[in-house]
């Protein structure tokens, strides 16, 4: 019995250290950075998740990616899915685009004198949940009395490093 808790002790001495060593004790880096006039290009898909055509959305988008390899892919939820079976509806995009549009790309444009950025670099393995992040900035707007647009933009930089940019709503 006392061997069986010594393994299981080591096993999650061994887990909590790798949690930490890719990054999973850091704190989210949140800072109040101008936006002005942001704007992307891409396609909206609405659907479930498991559904191929959310596939082909983010092959769509990055095949043109590719094509503009200064371009970052960036991704905003408007509705998430609870689970494989929910509806969802995520508009995928690039932030430049030096080919035309196709027929059925979208132009958006978020206007937003400032927004709060979360600058996450961490491991894919223990990166914070969308949730998490999405309170982290809910938490420092609060805390600085400014309110958020409602919308977080996913600046997908690499594997392992995004930005979710929250533009904050104009004071009036």
């Amino acid at each position: 019995m006392k061997k069986a808790a010594i393994v299981v002790a080591i096993i999650g001495l061994l887990g909590l250290g790798a949690f930490a060593y890719l990054g999973g004790f850091e704190a989210i880096p949140i800072e109040s950075k101008s936006l002005g006039e942001f704007k992307l290009y891409g396609l909206t898909y609405r659907g479930t998740p498991q559904d191929e055509g959310l596939k082909q959305t983010f092959e769509q988008v990055e095949s043109l990616k590719e094509a503009n390899p200064e371009a970052v892919l960036h991704t905003i939820y408007y509705v998430e899915p609870a689970g494989k079976l929910d509806t969802m509806e995520v508009f995928v995009g690039l932030d430049r685009l030096d080919d035309q549009l196709g027929k059925d790309w979208e132009e958006k444009m978020i206007l937003a004198e400032q927004a709060l950025v979360a600058d996450i670099k961490v491991n894919k393995l223990v990166m914070p949940r969308p949730e998490t992040v999405k309170d982290e900035l809910r938490g420092v707007a609060a805390d600085n009395g400014w309110e958020l647009q409602g919308l977080f933009i996913d600046r997908l930089l690499t594997e392992d490093h995004v930005q979710v940019i929250a533009p904050i709503r104009k004071a009036d």
